[in-house]
């Protein structure tokens, strides 16, 4: 045996497994930083060490068979002793291990102390193993209540996972459309980004119910874990089901609890079972968005509140259904919608002060309140609402793409980001999908917009929203007779008598005024903005007077009348020549336009140019310069065309600051950028055009006017041709096929 080992150190084999020790050792250390940032799994990673190690028992082979000589490698056995080099060879490879040694000191030291070797790869392995979607629940009752008693289950469940700040959970919307899918688990994962989901039924049978669930490794499609619960039918055994259900989760992903989380878990927001049903029902109305739906949501809340007085998440859905109701319909008055809400989210919060979703509620109020200018102060106070809804759940994706659309159009980027980060949250998401267009066309990138729309509309085809939207930012690329076609079709779609509406300055550019009495006549006088409606039809008969009048004495009548109702006083004012009433409502609305210095915004930009003319008429010429010097400036970072472009403004400022060949040139590459549309910014057609009145006569004003005649009449031509033949597909392929050509 000595004889043996004696030949191992002669032949250097020894030498040679010490030098391979420390390769290999730098080698995996390099391994476990580097392979992860390929993203190679960890089984890659396990597969690449056993190879490593392989080449230790081959190293120890080839160096018993071999000797280097000054000849080069050879066999051992064809080696004279006398002529040996083991010992010259052994001395350079004592050295060789001992500079390898410090080397791997070295890099050992380095990836430990500053982290290197695990930060990434464990945050990733962390994120990837707490991430969890929970499909929506089975039904197996025959009573079809019982399927919105399941979502509503699903639901709470999904909120309480949200509240366990280590879990990233996926939200409602993309869940939703796994309903019944036979996809497998591990498909399913990997669409949502997620590597476990949470499935499960649920049977109520008389006063009893049972749920069943099981957890899922996507990755090995295999079950950590799963429970059946038989319980008596009863509120408290509902929330106490839903708690250990979270917990058991918690526990099987290893995720900590802390206690404030914990003390979440085991609360039981109602004892009323029947409270909490129509509660159930009225969320599931909310995220629908739909006019009928949110009505009945708030019916269905009030409801609620009736029966449980005490049930916090009663009050901030009514103030919810009430706010959305508002903001995307205007079917209700600011008078009545505000002190609803303001009343509502007080009584939420001095119920439950811990609860994310009524934080997010108060957000929703305050930013409508500064949206709708009846308290500018209440942007700060939305923000901070949303951060504290996002500290106890950041999984809460409302919170996470209302705070997004308070950030204006200089904070564009973060509101990108917190769009970007809701879709990641719940990637089919309808909000934060159409909303992340909008904050790409806010930067000109109008392609980039109208794809993120279509997208949209390939998720949810029958929601009208996207529809609408890519109608107005077609429009505002002069692409007018496709417009049409797509306000066609959020029409057929929406119970919103404002989605036809929104027509009606393309119809006026496309020459069919006779359509425009029709589709305002469809508004009901039940609506809240029935007589802004009336007011608009005066305005389309020139009567401006008459349109201002109607409304004055509205507005007289309101505490918080609405902006679109004040604006309208002021635009009619103007163009009825009344400058001194148009500027006092100019002013109303936008008081930081007569500032020193004023400010200019996106949302205050027809404002300014109105509110600059208008002071050239009080005679006020300096104060009018100003204000014009301003908007122009402003103008330099925004887009021209699309739904958030600014048209043809430059050229009207430049010609009321006398500035005519500016002026002129600026409305020739208006339009060559693509610019058709003028009453989608002004209440008049080009020759008509008051701010342009000092180059009406010029011949290259007039060639503009005839070349966009000609233009509006082809767009018309081919709009009245898929209206009479009722086929308005043509006209919507339109924009897919062209963004194909560009990609």
């Amino acid at each position: 045996m000595s004889s043996f080992f004696t030949e191992l150190k002669r032949r250097n084999v020894l030498r040679v497994a010490a030098a391979y020790g420390v390769v290999a050792w730098i080698i995996i250390e390099a391994g476990s930083v580097l392979l992860p940032t390929f993203g190679a799994s960890e089984s890659a990673f396990q597969v690449y060490v056993v190879v490593v190690l392989a080449g230790f028992l081959l190293s120890l082979i080839l160096a018993w068979v071999f000797e280097v000589t000054p000849e080069g490698v050879k066999l051992e056995k064809n080696v004279d002793r006398s002529e040996s080099t083991t010992l010259k060879t052994g001395r350079t490879l004592d050295l060789a291990i001992i500079g390898l040694l410090i080397v791997a000191l070295g890099i050992s030291v380095t990836l430990n102390v500053t982290g290197m070797r695990f930060s990434d790869r464990v945050s990733t392995v962390d994120a990837n193993r707490l991430s969890i979607a929970v499909l929506p629940f089975e039904s197996r009752s025959a009573d079809p209540d019982n399927v919105f008693f399941a979502d509503g289950i699903h639901d709470d469940l999904l909120t309480m996972l949200g509240n366990i700040n280590s879990l990233r959970v996926i939200s409602r919307t993309s869940v939703m459309e796994y309903r019944d899918t036979k996809k497998n688990m591990r498909k399913i994962g990997e669409e949502l980004g997620v590597t476990t989901i949470l499935e499960g039924a649920v049977q109520k049978a008389g006063d009893n119910v049972r749920i069943n669930v099981q957890l899922i490794d996507t990755n090995a499609d295999q079950h950590l874990w799963a429970q059946s619960y038989d319980r008596q039918l009863t509120t408290n055994n509902i929330f106490a089901i839903q708690s250990e259900i979270s917990a058991a989760i918690a526990s099987a992903l290893q995720a900590t609890l802390t206690p404030e989380e914990s003390a979440r878990l085991d609360s039981v927001p109602t004892e009323n079972l029947e409270a909490y049903n129509l509660c159930l029902v009225g969320r599931n109305n909310i995220y629908s968005r739909r006019l009928d739906n949110l009505q009945q949501a708030r019916q269905q809340f009030e409801r609620a509140i009736e029966l449980d007085p005490n049930y916090a998440k009663a009050y901030s859905g009514l103030s919810d259904s009430v706010m959305l109701i508002l903001s995307n319909h205007k079917a209700i008055s600011t008078d009545e919608a505000f002190p609803i809400s303001e009343l509502a989210l007080d009584k939420a919060v001095a119920l439950d002060s811990s609860d994310a979703d009524i934080y997010a509620s108060v957000g929703l109020y305050k930013m409508e309140l500064w949206k709708s200018q009846v308290d500018k102060s209440a942007r700060d106070a939305a923000h901070e609402a949303f951060e504290r809804a996002l500290k106890i759940n950041p999984n809460h994706v409302q919170a996470l793409m209302w705070q997004a659309s308070l950030y204006d159009e200089s904070e564009t980027s973060k509101s990108i980001e917190l769009y970007e980060r809701a879709i990641e949250l719940d990637p089919l998401a309808r909000v934060p999908q159409i909303n992340l267009g909008v904050q790409y066309a806010h930067l000109g990138q109008n392609d980039a917009a109208l794809r993120q729309w279509l997208k949209t509309i390939d998720l949810h085809p029958d929601w009208p929203a996207p529809y609408t939207t890519v109608a107005i930012h077609l429009a505002g690329l002069g692409r007018l007779d496709e417009s049409m076609a797509w306000f066609k079709k959020a029409g057929e779609l929406s119970t919103d008598p404002l989605d036809s509406v929104n027509a009606i300055m393309v119809y006026l550019d496309l020459g069919q005024p006779e359509v425009v009495g029709p589709m305002i006549d469809a508004i009901p006088d039940s609506h809240p903005l029935f007589m802004l409606a009336q007011a608009h039809k005066l305005q389309f008969e020139k009567d401006y007077a008459g349109a201002s009048e109607i409304l004055m004495q509205e507005i007289e009548q309101m505490e918080r009348p609405p902006t679109l109702m004040v604006d309208f006083v002021a635009d009619n004012a103007f163009l009825a020549k009344d400058y001194t009433t148009a500027f006092e409502y100019y002013e109303l609305i936008d008081p930081e336009l007569a500032a020193d210095p004023p400010v200019v915004e996106a949302d205050n930009l027809a404002n300014a140019v109105a509110m600059a003319y208008t002071l050239q008429q009080l005679h006020q010429p300096d104060r009018a310069r100003q204000l014009l010097e301003v908007t122009l400036a402003s103008l330099e970072t925004r887009p021209r065309m699309g739904m958030t472009g600014f048209g043809p403004r430059d050229a009207q400022i430049l010609a009321l600051m006398g500035r005519s060949d500016e002026a002129i040139a600026k409305l020739q590459e208006a339009y060559d950028e693509g610019w058709r549309s003028s009453w989608r910014y002004d209440t008049w057609s080009l020759e008509d055009d008051r701010y342009l009145e000092s180059v009406h006569d010029r011949p290259e004003f007039q060639a503009i006017v005839e070349a966009l005649k000609a233009d509006l009449k082809v767009m018309g031509d081919r709009a009245l041709a898929a209206e009479e033949s009722n086929d308005w597909d043509e006209l919507r392929d339109v924009a897919a096929e062209k963004l194909a050509t560009r990609s």
